[in-house]
């Protein structure tokens, strides 16, 4: 009798170590484009293209200078696709104009760079490039989210995400 309950046991250890074996970047990107994440407040790049294009279709103003930087302020229409905050056109220490987003977007990961263990034995953290979707003519590829380097967004670092696993692997937070 104890030799099954031990077997049961052993059985059951080797199925929850295989599921927390089998993190890999495909499985990574199923998760992450699997349904709409909420972001709250992270910034997305824009491409000077997509900018124009926002200016001609009524998401925003046409860019103006405020001291050091340009600005382009946002419209309903944009806020209605979760824009959150004026686009920043130019910037000290930007190359890219950016805007902060707010609510849940679908994703879409373009790069997965590095995957390693997290901090607890059921967490792994990812740096991955990444970018939402927006459902306008404007954005016909995903807007790149901004990684956080000491507190400040920043083109240059990848976002990090963290999984956890319980009863199979989920994308619990962005770590900042």
């Amino acid at each position: 009798m104890i030799s099954r309950v031990l077997f049961g046991l052993a059985i059951g250890l080797s199925i929850l170590l295989a599921g927390c074996g089998d993190f890999n970047d495909g499985k990574t990107r199923n998760i992450i484009e699997s349904k709409p994440v909420k972001l709250d407040a992270e910034q997305v790049m824009l491409s000077e293209q997509e900018v124009a294009c926002g200016v001609d279709n009524d998401l925003w103003d046409a860019p103006a200078a405020a001291g050091s930087r340009t600005t382009a302020r946002l419209t309903q229409k944009a806020r209605d696709l979760k824009f959150d905050d004026d686009v920043s056109v130019k910037e000290a220490g930007y190359h890219s104009p950016y805007v902060q987003v707010r609510g849940a977007f679908p994703l879409s990961v373009i790069e997965i760079a590095n995957t390693k263990d997290g901090p607890e034995n059921d967490t792994k953290i990812v740096e991955t490039r990444i970018g939402i979707k927006i459902d306008h003519m404007c954005f016909p590829n995903p807007l790149p989210i901004m990684g956080l380097r000491k507190g400040q967004f920043t083109e240059d670092y990848l976002p990090v995400l963290q999984f956890r696993y319980d009863n199979g692997w989920q994308l619990e937070k962005f770590v900042h």
